[in-house]
Order: structure tokens, then sequence, then C-alpha cells
């Protein structure tokens, strides 16, 4: 088992709808789940602290302007 990302997604009611977010997370890596996770992200090794505050910066790049908030878990 490798060290994944999930993300817990909030939608807002302005801005981008659920699939439309849900495909540009996909377009960056991500996996839509079912669960307590919305999204997973599967690292090829063990990420640094920089790596993953980096896909973070790429989250939050990717849903500029979408209305949505979102949470980070990174484990093993």
């Amino acid at each position: 088992m490798g060290y994944k990302t999930y993300l817990v997604m909030y939608f807002g009611t302005k801005g981008f709808g659920a699939s439309e977010i849900a495909s540009r997370l996909e377009k960056i890596g991500f996996q839509t789940q079912f669960g307590p996770f919305d999204f997973v992200f599967e690292w090829k090794k063990e990420p640094s602290k920089t790596e993953v505050l980096s896909l973070g910066d790429k989250i939050a790049e990717t849903l500029k302007d979408s209305g949505a908030v979102f949470n980070l878990d990174t484990h093993d």
C-alpha cells in the first residue's frame, strides 16, 4: 500500500457544478471514489511535505473561481 492523498470537497452554490469539478480533478490525476473521501491521488513514492503542498496549490489553481472548498488528508 502506497501513500495517497484523499480529498474531500465542499461544493458552493455559485461557480462550477460537481461534474465539472470532478472532471477538472481527474485531469490532474485524482480518481473519483465513494465513501468518506470524494477523490484520491495515489503517489508513486512517499511524498515530501513540499510535494503535498504543491499538489494543494495545483488543486487550488484548478478549482479557482469554482466556489468549492477542499480538505486534504495524506497518509499511507
